[in-house]
């Protein structure tokens, strides 16, 4: 019909809502984000004062005029995607002045210079059904992390039973070992009885006596070990004068990980610049076993061979000869031996905290074999675990 009205045509409704929190020079903020079609609400809360909100409300052709970096901003995902790049690249700051007005400015890259665009809040009072919201969502998240922290405790309280479940057995396997020691000292004191009786009964010293009682100076070498027994240094003892070709006088201990500390730090500190050294290791499985060097210790990052080198289990009764030991000096490392530049044992960070002993020599497996982790899955070496390790010092005649 002529004049009649033309029909009016709806647009769909676009609408999209968005909050971050915003923490800035030890002020928190909340920033919420309405946009509906055509027109965007920035809207501020302080966390300070529940009382206030600041807001501002703008068109897409308002924003577009403030700067000409808006002009690519033409859907409301657009500017959401702005929002969320400039805030994770800390380039939206928050500012109040002196009369607790409070600004948004937004740092931005344009024509290689930094421009600054500020937007004015106006101040309103409080939209109560924010507050509320705010409340609720963090009286949920606080719920949820009371709901985690009771099952962290009780996971905590499991793990100290099983802690303690461990520390009695260990006390009753220092109690063998402590046995084992009085033990053996009594056959050692009893031994020395023998031979002094016998030169007792002799009307003049006989030398081949003296010679015994000499060659088997291993008994007559005092030392305090906490992995090592005495009757155990035999083999050792051995090996090191069938190396250097010089007798022993003494065993001084330079160095033990849990009086002296685990950390690289510490060894280097008590045991740098001393050559001729003795390292024994024990593992978190009772695996023990160590290695002998001629060369001095060291803090610069470099691999010395040592042709006195030497590997040995104490379990197994077992030395370990390679023309190939080579010695690694890193100020990040506590005592270590190298195979041709591969590490056979390696000791990084806190030994006994991180318990980080590295073995990763398949050619000297048996040494640690049968050690919780020392095998993977596919049988490749992997690593033990580190208990205690102790440095000393040889001192030949």
């Amino acid at each position: 019909m002529e004049g009649a009205p033309l029909p009016t045509i709806l647009t769909p409704k676009e609408e999209i809502k968005k909050s971050y929190e915003i923490n800035q020079e030890g002020n928190n903020y909340k920033l919420n984000i309405k946009i509906i079609n055509q027109e965007i609400t920035l809207n501020i809360l302080d966390e300070k004062d529940f009382m206030k909100e600041h807001e501002i409300k703008l068109t897409f052709d308002e924003l577009k005029n403030l700067h000409k970096i808006f002009l690519t901003i033409n859907s409301c995902q657009d500017f959401i995607d702005f929002i969320n790049a400039i805030i994770e690249n800390k380039k939206l700051l928050i500012k109040k002045n002196q009369e607790n007005k409070m600004a948004i400015e937004i740092i931005v890259e344009y024509l290689y210079k930094q421009n600054i665009i500020k937007l004015d809040l106006n101040q309103n009072k409080m939209n109560f059904e924010l507050i509320a919201q705010d409340l609720y969502q963090k009286i949920a998240n606080i719920n949820e992390i009371c709901k985690n922290l009771e099952i962290n405790n009780n996971q905590l309280i499991k793990e100290n039973n099983i802690l303690k479940q461990e520390n009695q057995k260990l006390n009753d396997k220092n109690i063998k070992i402590e046995e084992r020691i009085r033990i053996i000292e009594d056959e050692n004191k009893n031994l020395i009885n023998r031979i002094n009786n016998l030169e007792m009964k002799m009307n003049s010293p006989n030398k081949e006596i003296i010679n015994i009682k000499q060659n088997n100076s291993s008994n007559s070498i005092d030392f305090n070990s906490a992995i090592m027994e005495k009757n155990e240094f035999d083999m050792i003892h051995n090996a090191i004068k069938e190396k250097m070709n010089k007798k022993i006088k003494e065993l001084k201990k330079l160095y033990q990980a849990t009086k002296d500390g685990g950390k690289p730090y510490n060894f280097h500190k008590l045991c740098d610049g001393i050559s001729n050294t003795l390292v024994l290791y024990k593992s978190a499985g009772n695996r023990r076993f160590g290695g002998f060097t001629s060369q001095s210790w060291k803090s610069q990052g470099e691999r010395i061979p040592d042709k006195n080198c030497f590997l040995f289990s104490l379990d197994k009764k077992k030395i370990y000869h390679s023309n190939k030991f080579e010695i690694p000096f890193w100020e990040n490392k506590g005592p270590t031996f190298c195979e041709k530049s591969i590490y056979v044992i390696e000791l990084r960070g806190n030994a006994l905290e991180k318990k980080n002993l590295r073995t990763n020599e398949s050619g000297h497996k048996d040494i640690f074999n049968g050690d919780e982790n020392a095998l993977s899955e596919d049988g490749k070496f992997k690593g033990v675990l580190a208990e205690e390790y102790e440095v000393f010092q040889i001192i030949f005649e």
